[in-house]
């Protein structure tokens, strides 16, 4: 692993776990390197496509009154990584498994296109690999959530 590979940290907060069904409420995400740590933060409330909810329901109580429509929210995302897909950057989320389907189905719905790709390393499995386990305190606020996994990340590649 270089010390100047670029990592964009992506987190989530979503109204429930069914895509399609519960709403992408807010979408965070950080860029960096390991040697120069992060570079810059993206954050976004994207307005509920639906009224049901179960989880994080002080995000999407935001959304529903600050959210951007979610197409405006996935273009001015994809606006914000482009720069950083230039130069090859690495998606990273955890646990990618949940949060990664959610920014592909957004991206499809939403924009009638992935510019995303479908590969993102989880950070929790990259860290099972070597034996550690991933273990931070999130806020449950998705820029912040990012921040400090991106950052933890790092530390302890």
């Amino acid at each position: 692993m270089t010390a100047d590979r670029l990592w964009i940290m992506v987190d989530i907060e979503t109204s429930g776990p069914i895509l399609g069904r519960h709403s992408l409420t807010e979408l965070g995400a950080v860029v960096g390197t390991p040697a120069r740590g992060v570079l810059d933060r993206f954050e976004v409330l994207i307005a509920p496509i639906s009224d049901e909810v179960i989880t994080s329901r002080g995000s999407f109580a935001r959304a529903r009154t600050a959210g951007l429509a979610p197409g405006e929210a996935m273009r001015r995302f994809a606006e914000w990584t482009r720069p950083h897909r230039e130069r090859r950057a690495s998606f990273v989320a955890r646990p990618a498994a949940f949060d990664w389907p959610w920014i592909v189905w957004y991206a499809w719905t939403f924009l009638g296109d992935n510019p995303f790709g479908f590969k993102a390393v989880c950070a929790s499995s990259w860290f099972e690999a070597r034996g550690r386990t991933f273990r931070v305190d999130l806020p449950h606020r998705a820029v912040d959530d990012a921040d400090i996994q991106l950052r933890h990340f790092f530390a302890h590649m």
